[in-house]
């Protein structure tokens, strides 16, 4: 095993055993329903579905639909992690490769990325504390900005950020999605 492989593994199960501590004590009228269930009302494509099973696969088998609202925010949250880093490092020691343009996208990239990341924490916190004032206005927001990020990508479609972002889009979806099914659309 390679020394990226065996981070990349280590990581992954990082995840999933924080991903398994999330506990809700039970919020007032929200659904309780399986992880298939829920995959299922929230996807509105093969992707999606994809992501979701992937995202939720240590959730409780039947659960708060919260936990696996918490739990995408959470995935939404540590992959914008992930991409932020990711800009940052190919902005780096002032990067003399980059075009002009590239280094403005991925500065523009590393806002929005903050922006998006404060915002699916706030969502955690608010629906850890059964509150839904504005998680679904916080998350739509988180949305915009990974999406802007995409905006400012599209003339580097080489550049690996590129990808990231398109996965990014998918999880910033999710969890809107998941977190609809307690609040509504």
């Amino acid at each position: 095993m390679t020394r990226a492989s065996a981070t990349g593994f280590l990581a992954a199960v990082a995840m999933a055993l924080a991903v398994a501590a999330v506990v809700v004590d039970g919020c007032d009228n929200v659904p309780s329903m399986s992880m298939d269930d829920a995959c299922l009302k929230a996807s509105t494509s093969q992707p999606l579905l994809a992501l979701c099973h992937g995202e939720l696969l240590n959730a409780p088998e039947s659960g708060e639909v919260t936990v696996y609202a918490v739990i995408s925010a959470r995935w939404a949250q540590w992959a914008y992690e992930a991409t932020s880093r990711a800009a940052a490092g190919l902005l780096g020691n002032n990067n003399a490769s980059l075009a002009a343009g590239e280094r403005a996208a991925y500065e523009a990239c590393v806002a929005r990325y903050a922006s998006a990341k404060a915002r699916v924490m706030a969502v955690q916190t608010q629906l850890l504390e059964c509150s839904y004032a504005s998680p679904k206005q916080e998350l739509i927001d988180a949305r915009v900005d990974v999406e802007a990020c995409g905006g400012e990508l599209s003339r580097f479609a080489a550049s690996p950020l590129h990808a990231m972002n398109a996965d990014d889009q998918l999880k910033a979806t999710l969890a809107y999605e998941l977190t609809g099914l307690i609040i509504g659309k």
